[in-house]
């Protein structure tokens, strides 16, 4: 079952530790902070022009903002650091779901307040919205292109990204054309290959429940796969969703997915 308004809801939720500036750990400990992860989502949403919550304000926008939250607590664990809700407009007028931009005003968030490491990102997709993105993703491919390569004992790149549908999508059963399409889209950017879905690697950088537990009730079959790339950072993140995204919606299912994406080793500092 799968709560109301699940065909335009978006919810994209980022994961790992924080770090808080030390004069706003102590504001937020005596809890004295005026500012909250909702308050700051709103005001860095305004400031990029991709909603209005004002009268006199834009009428169009990539979204309208329902809700966002997180968990700030200081003891080293993974946690759910910073998420949102938000409706889709029913007419993108040619522009694909906004992960990025939801990312991007989540990470410039958490960047305000203190330092990250990032284990994880999760996103549900509203799969009736999603457009052709193909286009725009060798856009994206260029733009990775110019990472550096690791050197030798640093930071992998390497990730484990799982797609979830109802039992009625049979995505385990598009997995092969998912892959397909997947490596298709990262114009050789990206490795991809299908991994076990229960090794636990697909929920390890992820603080369950994820926010949407209503919205993603249901949703609990899809495959698993293991990607690596140059670098790994919230953009690489979305990007990689993104691409997923599209590969999905070329296989055909419609309805709302869930996909997570979680590290698969020691993150780097965001």
């Amino acid at each position: 079952m799968l709560g109301p308004g699940s065909e335009s809801t978006m919810i994209l939720g980022v994961h790992g530790v924080l770090g808080l500036k030390p004069w706003i750990r102590r504001a937020y400990e005596d809890e004295e902070l005026e500012e909250d992860t909702f308050s700051l989502v709103v005001k860095r949403t305004m400031a990029y022009g991709w909603s209005s919550f004002h009268a006199g304000g834009p009428e169009t926008g990539r979204w309208g903002h329902n809700d966002a939250g997180g968990d700030w607590s200081q003891d080293g664990r993974v946690r759910q650091l910073a998420w949102l809700q938000v409706d889709v407009p029913g007419d993108p007028r040619g522009q694909r779901l906004p992960v990025l931009p939801a990312a991007t005003v989540l990470g410039d968030v958490l960047h305000r307040v203190g330092r990250f490491q990032l284990t994880g990102l999760h996103t549900l997709a509203p799969m009736d919205l999603a457009v052709d993105s193909r286009a725009d993703l060798a856009n994206a491919a260029d733009w990775f292109s110019l990472a550096e390569q690791a050197e030798q004992g640093g930071e992998s790149g390497e990730f484990t990204l799982s797609v979830l549908g109802t039992e009625k999508a049979d995505l385990p059963g598009r997995a092969a054309g998912i892959l397909a399409s997947a490596l298709d889209r990262t114009y050789g950017c990206m490795t991809i290959e299908a991994s076990p879905a229960d090794d636990g690697t697909a929920r390890a950088g992820l603080s369950l429940p994820l926010a949407g537990e209503l919205q993603t009730e249901g949703l609990r079959h899809g495959p698993a796969f293991r990607c690596g790339v140059r670098e790994w950072s919230l953009d690489v993140a979305a990007w990689a969703t993104e691409v997923f995204i599209d590969a999905v919606r070329e296989s055909g299912p419609t309805g709302p997915v869930l996909l997570t994406v979680s590290k698969m080793s020691r993150p780097a500092a965001a």
